[in-house]
């Protein structure tokens, strides 16, 4: 793969992960019990070090780094999340269960195209992430851990 291409596409993945970290301000900010924001917290944070790791390869190939602002895409996710959020932690879950979705599809996209290894290599990190962001907003939607006392989900 060229750079140029090559930039592009990691700018368009640094860009997901910019998004979702605006979906994830929007539902943490409306979520109360704190086993769930905790852990969407924890998701949050790793969609920002994809953003920064990605940065960094894409400085690297002479590109232009992703600022951390959402896109209209981004700000559209954004709004609906907080939205659906106002009705409660199972919505906010749902609604962030479809962001996720999303990043993961991307993800696993991203990984049929020829990269450097060391590109590679993040992006399977990055996948892994997300595959375990998913696996446990699927977990806590069927099982509602927040309405039981002391319950956790693993990850």
């Amino acid at each position: 793969m060229g750079r140029k291409s090559e930039v592009e596409k990691l700018r368009s993945l640094a860009q997901m992960d910019v998004d979702a970290v605006g979906a994830y301000d929007a539902a943490i900010a409306r979520v109360k019990e704190p086993l769930v924001r905790e852990r969407l917290n924890e998701f949050r944070v790793d969609h920002v070090r994809h953003v920064q790791d990605l940065n960094a390869f894409i400085r690297q190939f002479g590109g232009e780094p992703v600022e951390l602002r959402p896109d209209l895409k981004g700000a559209a996710m954004k709004g609906l999340t907080a939205m659906t959020s106002m009705m409660g932690t199972e919505a906010a879950l749902v609604a962030m269960l479809g962001n996720e979705e999303f990043t993961n599809r991307a993800y696993e996209l991203a990984l049929s195209f020829e990269w450097s290894p060391e590109v590679r290599t993040l992006i399977e990190k990055n996948r892994r992430d997300e595959e375990r962001h998913i696996t446990w907003v699927k977990e806590a939607v069927r099982k509602r851990p927040w309405v039981m006392e002391g319950a956790e989900v693993q990850a």
